[in-house]
């Protein structure tokens, strides 16, 4: 922590008795939710895209010849980022008038890439071209990376979604403790559409530093113990763990309008002494 903790009496400032904790939802629990389905749903669209073409080109790679009865009607390819090759060829089958549209990715420089449509031997139904074939490996490694990337970030999110999970069931077990105020140093808030705000905290863990966020109503402030509103004030069970940061409404917590403004009251006689 990096300023002093401001020291305030406020342990008799709630009533005594059995208070119900209605904890805010922890750091984008519904945000964080969709990004995780988000992302798995892209994995998933990335080897749908992609896996299929890939798969078939190492089946025909050492049993491809030239494909005369196939036609190309469009090819292209595209460049991103001055590295990264996507290229889509679409070809008619001579025979129904079918069509079929194939998909690379791989990691290369700007430049004419050869067109020309091959066929398994075997299975003439295979159809590829020399493009995809001479860049097989490249192609594989281009899915192989993006598909770790997509992977590292679904973990992440699963790990995220698991601590919001774990936060709020030590927030809800709070409900029927003695509660005691503590001082908490807020590091920062942002803004979290549509109308809500996400503030990161910092509090005593036993001689450590521990963090927690959560996110309130952007209509709700917190009950700052200081002028510069780095520290706030935030609510600790008896069994310790992460404390609860306090809304100025007082909302998560069961009080009455009475006992609300008895606690302002307090707060208010606390930091005028």
């Amino acid at each position: 922590m990096s300023m002093p903790r401001p020291t305030i009496d406020l342990a008799h400032a709630l009533p005594r008795r059995a208070i119900a904790v209605r904890p805010p939802p922890a750091v984008g629990s519904l945000a964080t939710l969709g990004l995780f389905a988000l992302l798995f749903a892209t994995l998933v669209g990335v080897l749908w895209w992609l896996g299929p073409d890939l798969v078939r080109d190492w089946r025909i790679r050492g049993d491809a010849v030239a494909a005369s009865e196939v036609r190309i009607e469009q090819a292209r390819c595209r460049t991103w980022l001055a590295l990264i090759k996507v290229c889509d060829v679409t070809y008619a089958n001579g025979a129904d008038g079918s069509t079929r549209r194939l998909w690379y990715l791989f990691f290369g420089a700007s430049g004419e890439e050869r067109m020309e449509l091959l066929r398994s031997r075997s299975d003439p139904a295979q159809v590829s071209t020399r493009l995809g074939l001479e860049r097989l490996y490249n192609r594989s490694i281009a899915l192989a990376l993006l598909t770790a990337i997509l992977g590292f970030c679904v973990g992440a999110a699963v790990q995220v979604v698991h601590k919001v999970m774990r936060l709020q069931r030590v927030f809800a077990a709070m409900s029927g403790q003695r509660l005691t105020p503590v001082a908490v140093e807020i590091e920062r808030k942002n803004i979290v559409p549509p109308r809500r705000r996400m503030w990161v905290y910092l509090y005593d863990d036993g001689g450590r530093v521990g963090r927690a966020v959560v996110e309130l109503s952007s209509k709700d402030g917190l009950v700052f113990l200081t002028a510069d509103e780095k520290w706030a004030l935030a609510l600790r069970g008896e069994q310790g763990g992460t404390p609860l940061l306090l809304d100025s409404r007082l909302t998560c917590l069961d009080l009455t309008e009475g006992e609300k403004a008895a606690f302002h009251e307090a707060c208010r006689a606390a930091l005028r002494a």
